[in-house]
């Protein structure tokens, strides 16, 4: 790893960078300010829930076509086109005092910052640095497990220094005063190896295709495919139970009658297990492979969520949240190399931005559904249990088709 760091520090920093600095569009970083944006705004948790979710769905939605860009747009012009959009959705949100310019914040905040920022850095990891792809995109994903250890105290200290608005505005400059230079210092001579990775792919397009993970897919071709259908309940499972009990993270400790200090506390905790999970998850991609190692993915977080249907004790909270972080460095690291390893690199961000806008899809309902039924008063133990019974069924599903596989692509690296 120490080898790869030096000779790729520069693209190595930089999808860091796209990773970290796509906070403002992560849940941890919008549920911070949302009590003061629900008072500004006169809605209650369900309005604002509900809002949240439609602008995250209709970024799913436009994800399937903006993803694509990826593969048609050079590297350094998109990303500097990125930082622009969610910086520009961080000073709608700061000037928005009605639901539809509230709408339009939040939907550029989750389409450029949780969106195509994060999957331009795995996609660009995967893409150029193909034989050590593990692990860059371990690498890489440290920029957001690190995010989501430092920038709460950083948000917290902003707003009550100088406001929710103005932390928003901030943001939105402190973004591009140090992410348009990085962006263009740390891809300079980027050219040259993009003209390596072509004649990569051409080289693939020479070569007799001996079985299908050698195929160059294209999206259509992959949405044909029953694989995608029965490994994809698998890999949602994470960013669908994850942002549903984050985003009522207030309501599951106030019910437990844990600090809610205590439980925040817990989640620096939580990104040193997401990042030691990225790492030793890194080293496991290189040698073993993403695909068989899907199933297993969210098999902690199940075990988390059991835990959190039957203890009342915070240590039990914080087990669930060490078990949650080593669920979510595993994704955060297998999820990029699954897709290159199953269908190809050549059309790799078309195909990755269709399976992110359904994991943005999950992240826009399940706020809605756990909410749903928290109004309806259902416990949350209820909720944990029947979440985890999803999270093995899931499981035993994406192993089942890996099995199926493995058997009708004998030779392959499945």
């Amino acid at each position: 790893m120490l080898h790869l760091i030096r000779s790729e520090w520069r693209l190595l920093l930089f999808g860091f960078l796209m990773t970290f600095f796509s906070a403002p569009g992560q849940t941890f970083f919008i549920s911070l300010l949302s009590g003061e944006i629900r008072h500004a705004t006169n809605l209650s948790d369900g309005e604002f829930a509900a809002i949240y979710s439609l602008a995250t769905l209709c970024s799913a939605v436009v994800m399937i076509w903006s993803g694509g860009l990826i593969d048609k747009i050079g590297l350094k012009k998109l990303s500097i086109a990125l930082v622009f959009g969610l910086a520009t959705g961080c000073g709608i949100l700061s000037i928005s005092s009605g639901i539809v310019s509230l709408v339009i914040g939040l939907f550029l905040l989750r389409q450029f910052g949780q969106g195509l920022m994060y999957l331009t850095s795995t996609t660009t990891m995967v893409r150029y640095l193909e034989k050590n792809r593990g692990k860059s995109t371990a690498l890489a994903g440290m920029g957001y497990a690190i995010s989501e250890a430092v920038v709460p105290s950083i948000v917290v200290a902003l707003l009550l220094w100088v406001g929710w608005r103005s932390s928003w505005q901030v943001s939105a400059v402190f973004l591009l005063l140090v992410m348009v230079p990085a962006i263009l210092y740390l891809l300079q001579g980027h050219q040259q190896r993009h003209h390596q990775y072509l004649a990569q792919l051409s080289q693939f397009d020479n070569e007799p295709q001996k079985d299908s993970l050698k195929r160059q897919w294209t999206r259509p071709e992959v949405m044909r495919d029953k694989f995608f259908y029965l490994l994809m309940p698998g890999l949602m499972s994470q960013p669908l139970m994850f942002t549903g009990f984050i985003f009522h993270q207030v309501h599951l400790v106030e019910s437990k009658g844990w600090s809610l200090s205590v439980w925040a506390s817990l989640f620096f905790m939580y990104a040193l297990v997401s990042v030691g999970t990225k790492i030793i998850s890194g080293f496991l991609v290189d040698r073993y492979g993403a695909i068989r190692m899907v199933p297993w993915l969210s098999i902690p977080m199940g075990i988390g969520l059991v835990l959190l249907a039957v203890s009342s004790n915070i240590i039990g909270g914080g087990v669930f949240l060490a078990l949650m972080g080593i669920t979510v460095g595993f994704q955060s690291t297998v999820s990029a190399p699954f897709w290159s390893e199953m269908y190809g690199i050549k059309h790799l961000g078309s195909i990755k931005s269709l399976a992110t806008s359904v994991m943005v899809l999950s992240t826009a309902i399940s706020p809605i559904i756990i909410g749903g039924y928290i109004d309806h008063g259902i416990k949350i133990e209820t909720l944990a249990m029947a979440s985890a019974i999803f999270v093995f069924l899931t499981s035993a599903l994406a192993w089942y088709a890996c099995q199926v596989r493995q058997r009708s692509c004998p030779t392959s690296e499945f």
